[in-house]
């Protein structure tokens, strides 16, 4: 294991704002950017999850902290892997603007995105956003050959927020999954990176993956990462195994996977999500049966 691994050096505390990795580790992280970003001819300002340019844009942290603070990633890769990642961010901001064409060429490349609310560094540059699930922000994505750029506040302007969202949930309802399978009663999709997205269009989903229209007990559901959807059509006291397999699976796939979203397990019915799984301070899983979903678990389980 890496020098700045966290199992490497369980005594040493963890970040406070990027608790995936150590102090030292997290600190070596924004040295690394810091450096990067100034070999590409970039100074910036380091904070503790984000470094701002000097035009005033901000780069979060977050999601080379998630990378990086996987038990397999090796220190010795970590240079190579930030250098990586800032030649990616560079050529999607230094690049022709993408957005600057009319707005009926951006429709077909236009998706709705989940992101991790409070991962985004700079919340005034997508007020438009909204909160889809509790804790999961929906926003405006445009699909690039190399990557995926956010539309923000101006562009969305420009172009037109309905008009955008309406293609984005159109082309999410084209997304299908490159693998299934099931687990406990849980299926299981995996796909491109807007595969967890189509929690969005859940029942499109549903009625395509194992042909269920009428879903009276509506839906557990879960997005742990960006290329998977998990979900379990509530039917009778199966809903108890599945929510277990569920619960775990989007921990893991949260805490271990690239572009994660949510550790949480999620019920709905007719387009409303309700949070039914928590993690406590020590990192244990807690589901809470209660209001819609806490009805629905009495009526196939009475026994509970």
């Amino acid at each position: 294991m890496g020098l700045f691994n966290r199992s490497h050096k369980p005594d040493e505390p963890a970040d406070e704002t990027l608790p995936e990795l150590t102090v030292s580790a997290a600190q070596r992280l924004r040295d690394l950017v810091r450096g990067s970003m100034a070999v590409a001819g970039y100074e910036v300002t380091v904070y503790a999850g984000h470094v701002e340019d000097a035009d005033g844009r901000q780069f979060g942290l977050g999601s080379l902290a998630r990378r990086l603070g996987d038990p397999r990633v090796p220190a010795k890769k970590w240079p190579s892997i930030v250098d990586d990642h800032i030649r990616r961010l560079l050529a999607s901001l230094d690049g022709p603007d993408e957005f600057d064409v009319p707005t009926d060429d951006l429709l077909q490349r236009t998706y709705l995105r989940l992101y991790e609310a409070g991962t985004l560094p700079d919340g005034d540059w997508w007020s438009y956003g909204r909160e889809a699930l509790p804790g999961v922000l929906e926003l405006l994505a445009l699909d690039l050959p190399d990557s995926v750029a956010t539309f923000n506040d101006e562009q969305v302007a420009k172009h037109g927020l309905m008009r955008l969202r309406k293609a984005g949930l159109a082309n999410l309802r084209r997304e299908e999954a490159d693998e299934r399978a099931t687990y406990d009663g849980v299926e299981v999709l995996v796909g491109s990176m807007f595969m967890a997205s189509t929690v969005l269009v859940l029942r499109d989903v549903v009625l395509r993956t194992t042909g269920e229209a009428h879903l009276p007990n509506g839906v557990l559901v879960a997005v742990p990462f960006r290329h998977q959807l998990l979900y379990h059509v509530p039917r009778d006291a199966q809903v108890v195994e599945a929510l277990n397999a569920m619960a775990g699976n989007a921990v893991a796939g949260y805490d271990m996977e690239v572009g994660p979203i949510s550790p949480h397990v999620y019920w709905w019915h007719d387009g409303y999500f309700q949070q039914i799984t928590r993690r406590d301070h020590e990192g244990r899983i807690e589901v809470r049966v209660e209001g819609g979903f806490g009805e629905v678990f009495t009526r196939l389980f009475p026994q509970s």
